[in-house]
Order: structure tokens, then sequence, then C-alpha cells
């Protein structure tokens, strides 16, 4: 690729790269640039790809791709955040008017400070659990002393109500404040260097549609109010068509296409991102289609459902038990003392009441807050509830011992949302699932291994024999929820419980996962207790839904008729905030 600016699109290998005709407002010049990974006796990743691209003042630019296709790596190249094993092995970073991979360590200080920021994927991560909001931004404070002293305080609580929070959270620890709060603090505290250029990384993820949909506001609003340059890095090409005026699409290194949002929805050129475009629907549209799931459009109406082949196959002749236990809850409350003094209680689950019957597939929606993740909890008596009733069959859940409920984990089981965290990054894969395969069938040596290797076939991790040897950190994030899945399978549970289990994958990750869950019920005969604020999932691969607010049941009904006739205000809102690219072609 030619290393000067050029009109129109330019072309490496099938990649195109739009380069601004007027260089004057061009505030990032990146030229030819190469990322990679260098571990000792590894084989070395090149994680970017001889990119280039230009970025004017007070332009809004999504950056989207897969996990793995570089495009986080490219941003904290452009921060000079990378740390080892990755280093920049070519090309150019020129940021007012100098190449940043020249700067030295004080040299970067400075040009921090009115330059470049970075906000992080995960809030909780980013801020240190032990010090105040307050005392982050002290820190900011005293590193760059661009605010005198006596305005400190002034200084924090305008920053914090530009990004909509009240001064009080000042005072707080990050571990007191909700996942999008923590993430609006992140946002002010890189606002206080009153930088050029921001790059958000995956600022959206994991949240639920509702919070997500308002940090998105709050970045978008911020981004016009104070006039600085942003890079929206996501894998969510949903929420970059809807909020940026300019898309970089990553796919193994390389920008495979560039152009303006509405030019890249109406006319996708690479193959690439006409594959991630098409893993959007509406919920409430009467038929929903995507990759993956040809005969499940039609769920929740009356007509009969086809029959589909399973994705994977089973080893083996062993009997599946399918659910034949409902999971009753009747006026279940829960109630957590007040958080500080002064402060009212927090009433997580307010009188609610169903009942899972066997084989059933179940969503309950919400919102984060909305006692989605109490209740699953309360049904594996992991917490007691302060009142009301858990049961499983004859079984009084809240009343069983240590041994009860063994036997009843043995039986329902959950499936976590974070599969990263949900594995022992010290344990292969044969290592996690023997552990409860020993506990809870009795089987050892042999048959234990042969029942693995079952289970990763199960849930189409093959060759098996591989994969059972690997540690959690040599698999991507798809395949560690599958492991995840897998494990919760080892008991031959009747009931699973997936507590937001796709939040944290992509789009082609969140299909497989789905589709697989869906086999699942399908073949083994188990109950499903899906838990999620992604409603398009839950369209899917579900017969009924209930909607939670505030704790408290506000809709239910089978699927496809609450999702297309919802009656309720906080479900409409909720399904308006799923994010839908095409919206913005009809705007």
């Amino acid at each position: 690729m030619s290393s000067q600016p050029t009109t129109g699109l330019e072309a490496r290998d099938g990649a195109a790269t739009r380069l601004p005709s007027d260089s004057g407002d061009v505030l990032l010049d990146v030229r030819d640039l190469s990322v990679v990974y260098e571990s000792a006796g590894q084989t070395a990743v090149q994680a970017v790809d001889h990119v280039s691209f230009q970025l004017r003042k007070g332009e809004f630019v999504g950056l989207v791709g897969e996990s793995g296709s570089g495009k986080s790596t490219l941003g904290y190249a452009l921060t000079r955040l990378q740390k080892p094993p990755a280093r920049t092995n070519g090309g150019s970073i020129v940021f007012g008017g100098a190449d940043i991979r020249d700067l030295d360590d004080e040299a970067l200080r400075q040009q921090r400070q009115g330059g470049f920021a970075m906000v992080l994927q995960s809030g909780m991560n980013a801020l240190n659990p032990v010090r105040t909001i307050r005392n982050h931004f002290i820190d900011v404070f005293n590193a760059h002393g661009h605010v005198p002293r006596e305005r400190w305080d002034s200084r924090m609580r305008e920053l914090v109500g530009k990004v909509k929070l009240p001064e009080s959270m000042l005072a707080r620890y990050p571990g007191e404040l909700s996942g999008g709060m923590r993430q609006r603090v992140s946002i002010a505290i890189a606002l206080s260097l009153e930088p050029q250029l921001m790059v958000f990384d995956e600022p959206t993820t994991a949240l639920d549609v509702l919070v997500q949909h308002a940090v998105m506001d709050t970045i978008i609003e911020l981004q016009r109010s104070e006039g600085f340059t942003a890079v929206l890095i996501s894998h969510d090409l949903g929420i970059v068509l809807e909020a940026t005026e300019r898309v970089l699409v990553m796919h193994e290194g390389r920008i495979v296409e560039d152009g303006g949002s509405r030019e890249i929805l109406r006319d996708p050129q690479d193959e690439y991102t006409q594959m991630l475009l098409s893993h959007y629907a509406d919920p409430r549209a009467e038929v929903v289609s995507l990759p993956g799931f040809p005969d499940r459009s039609l769920r929740g109406t009356d007509q009969t459902r086809q029959e589909t082949t399973s994705s994977f196959s089973t080893v083996g002749s062993r009997e599946r038990s399918a659910a034949r236990n409902p999971i009753t809850v009747e006026h279940l409350v829960k109630t957590y003392p007040a958080p500080r003094r002064g402060e009212d209680p927090v009433r997580a689950v307010r009188d609610v009441s169903f009942t899972l019957e066997p084989g059933q597939s179940l969503a309950l929606v919400g919102q984060s807050g909305s006692g989605k993740s109490t209740i699953a909890k309360l049904l594996t008596g992991v917490e007691q509830p302060t009142s009301g009733a858990v049961r499983f069959g004859d079984l009084d859940v809240t009343r069983l011992g240590r041994r009860g409920l063994r036997d009843l984990r043995s039986e329902v089981q959950m499936v976590f949302q974070d599969p990263y965290a949900a594995l022992n990054p010290l344990h292969t894969v044969e290592y996690t699932l023997t552990r409860p395969v020993v506990n809870y069938t009795g089987l050892r040596g042999r048959e234990a291994r042969h029942r693995v290797l079952e289970l990763l076939e199960t849930v189409g991790l093959t060759p098996v024999e591989q994969f059972a040897q690997k540690l959690p950190h040599q698999l991507s994030g798809g395949q560690r929820q599958r492991v995840v899945i897998a494990r919760a399978l080892a008991s031959d549970p009747q009931v699973i419980i997936a507590d937001e289990p796709v939040s944290m994958l992509d789009v082609t990750l969140r299909a497989g996962v789905l589709a697989l869950l869906e086999d699942l019920r399908e073949q083994w005969g188990v109950s499903l207790l899906y838990i999620t604020h992604d409603l398009l999932s839950a369209r899917l691969i579900t017969d009924d839904i209930m909607v939670l607010h505030d704790g408290a049941v506000v809709e239910r009904g089978r699927t496809a008729d609450v999702l297309q006739h919802p009656q309720d205000d906080y479900t409409v809102a909720l399904l308006d905030a799923v994010p839908n690219p095409r919206r913005r072609l009809a705007s």
C-alpha cells in the first residue's frame, strides 16, 4: 500500500482503506502499522497486519470485528498502552506531528494531557477497588498537574455531572456501583485529561440493553459537546452502526472495509461485513431467522415446529433421563440489608411466582438489578429467600442441608455469564470435567475419561483428545463457554439455569452457543431457565418469557406473543433499546 495519502479506496490483498483527501484536518495518521505478540518458546502471532487509516478532527469512527480480529490490540497501540509480549514491528502512528512510537515516557506522559485517552473494556477492572472515586480523580490530577489543587473539587463535580452521575458517587468505591456507573466513571476520568482523541474499548460489553443504550447516548453527547475525535471499538456491529459516522471493519488483523455507516449498512462490500450484519434481527418481527436457526423463526406460534438435525452427536449408549420434576416458585421475596447507614434495604425479589415445567424453556428477562441472577441463586440454594418457597419436585429447596443441596445440584446445574472467570486457569479441560463426573456419577479411571470425551463431543469440541489437554487460555471465549456447558452436563441434570451465557461473546460465537443450548434441550430433554437481557436470543431459544423489573414480574406469556405485542411499558423500553442497525436507514 502506498504510504502517501490518496483519495477514494486503496486495496491491499483485498483490504479496503479510506484515506481523506484533505490532510489539513487529520488528527491521527496510521501508516502500515503492524503489531505482533511474541512469547518465549511460542510462535509469533501477527495481531495487526499492515494497517493504514487516518482520523479527522471531531470524527466519530467505529472499529468493529470479532475476538481475535486485532481491534483491541490496535486501540492499545494507538494510545501506546500495549505491553509485552505485544510490540509494534512496523509502521508509524503520527499524532500532533510526532510519531508516538518514538516518544520516551516523559514525553508520552505530557502528550496524554490534551492528547489521547482510552476507556478500557471492564469498568471494574479499570478502577482500584480499595480507593474511592474521588481518589481516582486525585491520582490523575497529581500525575499530570493540569488542575490546580483549589479546583479539584469543582472539577470532579463538573466531570461526574458530564457523565450524568450525582456528586455522591465521588465518596463511593467501585464495588458499590453498577456496571454502567463504573463505565461512566471511567469515561469521566478519561475526560479529565481534555483529550483530542478518545478510544473506547468495548464500553458496553456485558451491560444490559437499557444501560448499554444509556452509556452509548452519554458517549455520543460528550463527543458532540466536547468535540473530541472518538474511536468506538466493539464486536457489536449493530451498536457501532447506530452510533458512528464511519466504520472500519477488522478481520484477521486487517481492515477489510472502511466506509460511512449508512453506506456499509446499505451495501456492505466485504463478505465478512455481510456475515456480521446477517446476525441482526428485530425480535418483534413476525419471522425471525438468523444463521444457525433456520427452523426456529416461528417459535411461539401455533404452527408445528419442523424437525431439526442436531449439531452434535453423543458417544456411547448411556441413557439420558429427561426432566421429570418441575421447579415451583411461590411468592418469593429476597431483601438485602441496607448497603449504608441511612439507606433503605434492597428488595431484590418481590413476590415472584412461577413454574418451570419438565422440558420447558423459560426466559427470565430484565436489566441489571432486576433480580434475575438473585432468583437463580435462590433456585440453586446458594442463597436463602427472605420469604416464600422454592420446590424441586417434592423437595423444599429452602430446607435442604449440605447433603440435600449436593443432591439438588446434581439435578440443577448453572452455566455462568463469564466464560473467562468460570474456569480455573491452572486446570486442563479434562481435569475440569473429570471432577464433576467423579463426584456425581461415581465413574473412575477409563470410564470417567470416556465420559469426559463424550461430553466434549456433545458440546462440539472436536477432536476431543486435543481439547481435553488444553488450558483455558488456549481456548476462545465460545470454546470456554462450551466447556462450562459440558461441566454443567456432567451430572446428567434435569434443569440447566443459564445466566447470561452469551453476553460476553461475539455474534457468531453467540449463535453457536445458543444453538447448542437449544439442541441440548431437545436431545437431552432438560428444562432450561434462560436468564438474559438479550430479547433476540430469548425469541430464538425459549418457549415462554417472564419480564422482571425492580424484582417484580411485570409481564409473562409465550415468548413470541409477549415480544410482538408487549403490554407493559418496561417491555417496550427493552425492545426499543435492542441494537438494530437498520433503524438508522429509517431515521
